[in-house]
């Protein structure tokens, strides 16, 4: 009997096991319909494993999958447990450590998700970056920028030329709505500091040049045969300086939050042992 034949005979032998369990659920728990060294694979067991696709040939092909990832692994386990020695196969120790921290960890995440509080003021920051300046020294340059990246073959591309020296509000806002519809892409936020190696990455004249070319109110203008690019730098901190508060403003909100979490658990923890004392829980031997 071929194989497939075989594992089509187990599914129809499944539906019928199904149809019997609804009136004695307990009769075939232990069926088998695969073994593999000195482990046996139950109904119930492949029932678990198999997630059927709804058509018969792939669940054919599901099934004989299933088993024989089953017997696989069984095998392997089987010849481990045999070419091993006493003491490396000896892992209830570790697989107890294991299960403990994990339970811990979910309870620590319910404990943090119940009971943290997430809102962090500007002030909170403020004195945070105050008092831990040291580590907010610059690793890289960072600057603020308007940038710009047009296809010369943009129709609107003569009018953009003109609007990035726009000094009105109605014209700032005319030049974004047209970068929005035409630019391969753009940045004119003037409140958000960028690496500056990133910046460079879009420019290419700019790749190659050394960085203290670039310095504030700097205008590079210039077209390739594709694009057409500007840049113009509003400010820049160089590397190893202190970073400006702003490009800091979401680390030291993660780093309030995460200081929260360790303290939250570790009362908690002091709590449960100082309760632990009281109810005379808690020996030292």
């Amino acid at each position: 009997m071929s194989k497939s034949l075989v594992v089509i005979n187990v599914l129809l032998f499944l539906l019928f096991v199904s149809c019997k369990q609804k009136e004695n659920p307990d009769e075939n728990k232990g069926t088998l319909i695969a073994k593999a060294g000195d482990e046996n694979y139950s109904v119930e067991e492949f029932k678990q494993d198999y997630i059927t696709t709804g058509t018969i040939k792939d669940s054919t092909y599901n099934s004989k999958k299933v088993i024989e990832k089953w017997a696989t692994e069984s095998l392997f386990y089987q010849e481990a447990i045999k070419r091993l020695n006493a003491e490396e196969i000896s892992v209830d120790k570790q697989v107890e450590e294991y299960r403990r921290s994990l339970i811990n960890y979910i309870y620590q995440s319910r404990l943090i998700e119940a009971n943290l509080d997430t809102t962090v003021s500007r002030e909170e920051i403020e004195d945070y970056y105050n008092n831990h300046r040291d580590n907010f020294i610059l690793s890289e340059n960072i600057v603020k920028v308007n940038y710009l990246k047009v296809p010369v073959t943009a129709q609107v591309l003569p009018k953009i030329k003109k609007l990035v020296w726009a000094v009105t509000e109605k014209d700032k806002q005319l030049l974004k709505d047209l970068c929005a519809q035409n630019a391969e892409n753009f940045f004119m936020n003037d409140s958000t500091w960028l690496y500056l190696d990133d910046v460079k990455k879009e420019i290419p004249a700019l790749r190659d040049q050394p960085d203290f070319n670039l310095s504030m109110g700097r205008v590079v203008e210039f077209s390739d045969d594709q694009y057409y690019y500007y840049l113009k730098v509003r400010d820049i901190k160089v590397k190893n300086g202190l970073s400006p508060i702003n490009f800091e403003y979401q680390n030291i909100k993660r780093f309030i939050i995460n200081n929260r979490k360790t303290q939250l658990i570790s009362e908690y923890k002091k709590t449960l042992l100082e309760k632990a004392k009281s109810d005379k829980k808690f020996s030292v031997y």
